[in-house]
């Protein structure tokens, strides 16, 4: 098995298109639906964060919530030279499948190469919304089928920073007893999702029962404030 350059790559890209996979819950408005939105991120959430689990940093400013991951990817001249999918190009790592072009150092026959992977998890904008919510933010991300996506926003101890996304819960006939419960069908590409439509009374009853946002999927830590904005 081939076990190169290529092969890295590949496993970058494939864990990217996993990271943006659909969400299992969608909601029909942004939520809480009786919250304002925000016109900027509260600045006791601004600052640059570390994640132990996968050594990403997460950056947030007043606008935008960015999460930047490097790899560090080590392979040889010989290997390039007989791969159809790569090249040296102008004293850069061409490598045709991501049309991209990466800056290489080259010692001996031993060529290195870092690959920086940055992902927008949220920036203001009319598609998408934050909220101030019981001492949490509330991202709303507008979807292409107008649902949205909800993603839930904690800190801890000013220090400590949670990003939980809503999931279907194991009690799905709790769920269905708060509010209405639809599902929409999956196709190849797309799992099956369950749609919600809660009035604010039924939002506040299914995040104080621990329904849908009870587990963290990311946990950071604050490395250093920001006082400066991304963009």
């Amino acid at each position: 098995m081939k076990r190169g350059l290529i092969y890295c790559l590949s496993i970058i890209f494939v864990a990217t298109i996993l990271g943006a996979c659909q969400p299992s819950v969608v909601f029909g408005d942004p939520q809480p639906v009786t919250v304002d939105p925000l016109t900027k991120i509260p600045d006791i959430y601004r600052g640059i964060y570390w994640c132990n689990v996968d050594s990403a940093t997460l950056y947030v400013d007043d606008k935008a919530f960015v999460r930047r991951k490097e790899f560090l990817i080590k392979t040889t001249l010989q290997e390039i030279e007989t791969d159809p999918d790569l090249d040296i190009v102008n004293g850069q790592l061409y490598v045709n499948d991501w049309e991209g072009y990466f800056p290489i150092t080259k010692i001996e026959d031993t060529i290195t190469t870092q690959v920086i992977m940055r992902d927008t998890i949220f920036s203001i904008s009319d598609n998408q919304l934050v909220k101030a919510y019981k001492g949490h933010l509330v991202l709303n991300l507008k979807m292409k089928n107008n649902t949205w996506e909800v993603l839930v926003v904690s800190q801890r101890r000013d220090e400590l920073l949670t990003i939980s996304k809503a999931e279907i819960p194991e009690d799905l006939a709790k769920l269905d007893s708060i509010t209405t419960v639809s599902l929409l069908n999956g196709s190849d590409r797309v799992r099956t999702q369950i749609y919600l439509q809660p009035t604010a009374k039924e939002f506040e009853r299914i995040y104080n029962e621990g329904l849908l946002f009870s587990k963290s999927c990311t946990e950071y830590k604050r490395i250093f404030p920001l006082k400066e904005i991304i963009y």
